[in-house]
């Protein structure tokens, strides 16, 4: 194993000297043609495969400073003419190649004068771009001032307060949109325009309390009449509604709020959250003047049938199949003998089903904004084998008599019939308790409620 990995190491440095050498010679074919910028690009690649080039080191050396000299030429011409806008990015360009050949450790000669040049013309750039934006700003063309501001920034990131302006040109459109939805009570949509503000800038303008103005508009506060219960099953209800009642306050939508029943209990002894689903129009205006609910949930459980299940068990036949190797002189004999036996076979089925009807009223109006039906049924099932004998040499077959060999008798020596016998006998021989299984239906059913209550949105 060391001498495998030895030897790929030693192909890999031998390949990666050989790029080396390619790239520098063709460093060398561009630098014979004049073409500076490309004969650094390849010693610099020869280099980047290979520090210890020197060759290559001091082609890039060479090169590079030429190149540079050459753009750094362009970048005064520039300047010259008074074209302030190429200037500063061939400048920039320059400072990117220099950047460049630094990260293989060749560090090329920019004269000072050239710093300070650029330095001069990029206030005159920036200071240009950013009268150009503020204008674009006052005419509410917000986009076009965004870009420009963004330009700027990754020129100078500190540059006058291009930044806080920067945000006006960015989100003053979602603002002012957000209150535009506000104002046609979109409210869920307005709150999204104001959070989208809110996360990346907290204290632009007064967009956080609007966001909470809205969020309050559009929230629907839900209180839960007791459910109704029409199945033989006893309080399957409470422990329906307790789920449910967990489910919408874990709820990730912001616009859903379950209203505390522990600060009601002194209104009117609940007699509107004991209807168990009987509201009507006139009792659910009362129950939303009286708890501040927008809405109702009412719900009646139609059906609620328990089966525990019986363990089924089944006595069946196969064979203990026993290895025998026989030796005549040198030579061993492999045979194999078959031992009637018996081992059991078990099966059970245990489940819950549900029917569940609920709506969600309006508190104000007496209108069904939700309402559905719901139908689950969860179960567990058990198959198994047991056999207090080796399992490992067990088989299954048929015989009819255990002391004497028949006609009848099948020994099923096989792959497949051998697998499923060794997936019966390390198959689970526990069974979900009902508790389990209603938990996991109140937990379905809970989860289908909330879903469809989320999905609900009064503005569409």
């Amino acid at each position: 194993m060391i001498k495998k990995l030895l030897l790929f190491t030693f192909i890999a440095i031998l390949l990666v000297g050989c790029a080396s050498k390619r790239y520098a010679k063709k460093g060398f074919e561009f630098e014979q043609a004049g073409l500076y910028e490309n004969a650094a690009d390849m010693y610099y690649m020869s280099v980047m495969k290979n520090p210890k080039n020197v060759e290559a080191q001091i082609g890039l050396k060479k090169n590079g400073q030429l190149a540079l000299d050459h753009n750094l030429g362009k970048f005064l011409n520039l300047y010259n003419a008074d074209n302030s806008k190429d200037a500063v990015y061939k400048y920039i360009d320059c400072e990117n190649f220099y950047n460049k050949m630094l990260t293989a450790g060749t560090e090329l000669n920019i004269p000072s004068h050239y710093k300070e040049y650029y330095e001069e013309v990029k206030i005159i750039y920036l200071q240009n771009k950013y009268n150009e934006a503020y204008l674009l700003l006052e005419e509410e063309k917000f986009n076009d001032a965004e870009v420009i501001f963004n330009e700027i920034l990754a020129i100078e990131p500190g540059y006058q307060d291009v930044k806080e302006l920067k945000n006006t040109a960015h989100f003053e459109p979602i603002y002012r949109k957000g209150k535009e939805l506000m104002n046609i009570e979109q409210y869920r949509k307005s709150y999204y325009k104001f959070q989208e503000i809110f996360k990346k800038t907290p204290n632009y303008k007064d967009a956080k309390e609007l966001s909470n103005k809205v969020l309050e508009m559009a929230t629907i506060t839900i209180a839960i009449i007791d459910f109704k219960n029409s199945s033989a099953t006893k309080n399957v209800q409470l422990e329906l509604k307790s789920g449910i009642q967990k489910s919408l306050t874990e709820t990730k939508s912001p616009f859903i709020k379950l209203i505390d029943r522990e600060n009601t209990q002194n209104i009117l002894s609940e007699q509107i959250l004991t209807l168990e689903g009987n509201v009507d129009e006139s009792l659910s205006a009362k129950a939303g003047k009286m708890f501040g609910a927008k809405a109702l949930l009412a719900a009646e459980v139609t059906s609620y049938k328990i089966s525990h299940g019986k363990l089924k068990s089944t006595l069946k036949k196969g064979y203990i199949k026993e290895k025998i190797v026989e030796k005549k002189g040198e030579e061993e004999i492999v045979k194999y003998v078959y031992h009637k036996t018996t081992y059991n076979e078990y099966s059970m089925t245990r489940y819950v089903t549900c029917n569940f009807n609920y709506k969600l009223i309006s508190a104000e109006t007496g209108e069904i904004l939700v309402a559905d039906a719901i139908s689950r049924r969860v179960s567990d099932d058990i198959h198994y084998a047991s056999f207090d004998g080796n399992k490992d040499k067990l088989i299954p077959g048929y015989w009819e008599n255990k002391k004497v060999d028949g006609s009848k008798d099948v020994k099923n020596d096989n792959a497949s019939d051998i697998r499923k016998l060794k997936h019966l006998l390390a198959s689970k021989t526990k069974i979900k308790s009902i508790e389990q299984l209603k938990k996991e239906i109140n937990t379905e059913v809970a989860k289908l409620v909330t879903e469809k209550i989320e999905r609900y949105d009064p503005e569409n």
